[in-house]
């Protein structure tokens, strides 16, 4: 009981630590006076004996009308949904499920095709010694001693795969360490992987968590020691489509908030009058390993989806959006400016929406 009470007392604390920021921007302006033009004498020139006349206005070739057909991401409509433990603000038609209570809750909040989505459990174990699983009644046992091993043990039997492909460690790690000084962070990491599962194909996300460092405890030459992990956050979509779903996902995480009710038992199970915070409303953090995945990697895998798609990237010069249009598209526009292939380095930057043909 002490060590699920120190474990939830960390996790309060660490729940507590947000990172947030604004700033302003002031533009003075000073106001002009008016003054009289200065007269100009002009000398008088013998009249040409020919009248010059004006070269007709170049004429420029209307542009031919396109479909955009906008993306989803960019026309989100929020309702609010709320539960006995938690509200939360979730884009219309997507569903939310949760299980636990004020001593362990999770929830997720995904798209109506289960492909797009947010999950966040509060904290989670695993045994260290195998043999001893089922007897402390986890579901995993862990070797590996990090945050990626963990996450690895979880999709090993979930997905098709399950492929880091570069990790960091957050930036408000120094902020979360400070909060709790009598214990240890083990490892926290922030990784972006891309995985293929039953339900979203092939997909891309981030996988955040905090590892405590946790004592072995042997009897009879057995360890009943466990590995602690709090503040687990997952993020997901489609291959190529995060960038363009982040801000949705952002969202939703901001929106979280305990209901009073479940303050109430918290508290009442601690026996405390601190309370708690949401862990996911600050999920920057948690996004710096999609922010900082190769620029390369991703042109590149860019490139493939739309080669296996059969679009091509383009880039409106008179509203600054980047589409997603059929092959050929260019070629149909003939000779205009408006529309331009995009530069390699904006094959990071997302898209707005897709151009079909009529």
């Amino acid at each position: 009981m002490v060590r699920r009470l120190l474990t939830t007392a960390l996790i309060a604390v660490f729940a507590a630590v947000t990172l947030t920021g604004c700033f302003s921007i002031t533009i003075n302006g000073n106001d002009g006076q008016s003054t009289e033009a200065p007269t100009i004498e002009i000398a008088e020139s013998p009249a040409d004996e020919t009248t010059a006349t004006a070269a007709p206005a170049a004429t420029t070739a209307p542009i031919k009308e396109v479909s955009v057909r906008p993306a989803e991401w960019e026309s989100v409509q929020w309702q609010p949904y709320s539960c006995a433990y938690f509200t939360l603000y979730i884009p219309s038609g997507w569903q939310v499920d949760w299980n636990g209570n004020a001593q362990k809750l999770s929830w997720k909040a995904t798209s109506p095709d289960g492909t797009i989505g947010v999950y966040n459990l509060d904290h989670d174990y695993a045994a260290k010694d195998p043999s001893m699983t089922q007897t402390l009644g986890f579901t995993y046992a862990l070797s590996d001693s990090s945050v990626q091993g963990y996450f690895e043990m979880i999709y090993q039997d979930a997905a098709d795969y399950f492929s880091p492909q570069n990790s960091c460690v957050p930036s408000n790690y120094d902020a979360l360490q400070a909060s709790a000084p009598n214990k240890q962070i083990r490892d926290y990491k922030s990784i972006y992987a891309t995985f293929k599962d039953s339900t979203v194909g092939e997909g891309e996300g981030i996988y955040s968590a905090v590892m405590v460092d946790s004592k072995d405890v042997y009897v009879g030459g057995v360890n009943y020691g466990v590995w602690e992990f709090d503040c687990i956050v997952t993020e997901w979509a489609p291959l190529g489509q995060l960038v363009n779903w982040y801000p949705v996902l952002n969202q939703i995480a901001q929106s979280f908030a305990y209901t009073d009710y479940y303050i109430q038992e918290w508290q009442s199970w601690l026996n405390t009058s601190i309370n708690p915070s949401s862990s996911v409303n600050d999920s920057d953090p948690v996004m710096e390993a999609f922010e900082e995945r190769s620029k390369s990697d991703t042109i590149i895998q860019e490139k493939r989806s739309d080669m296996i798609g059969e679009y091509e990237r383009v880039y409106d010069n008179e509203s600054g959006n980047i589409y997603r249009a059929y092959n050929g598209f260019l070629d149909d526009m003939g000779d205009q400016s408006r529309y331009t292939q995009i530069t390699d380095s904006q094959y990071a930057d997302g898209y707005v929406g897709w151009i079909d043909k009529d």
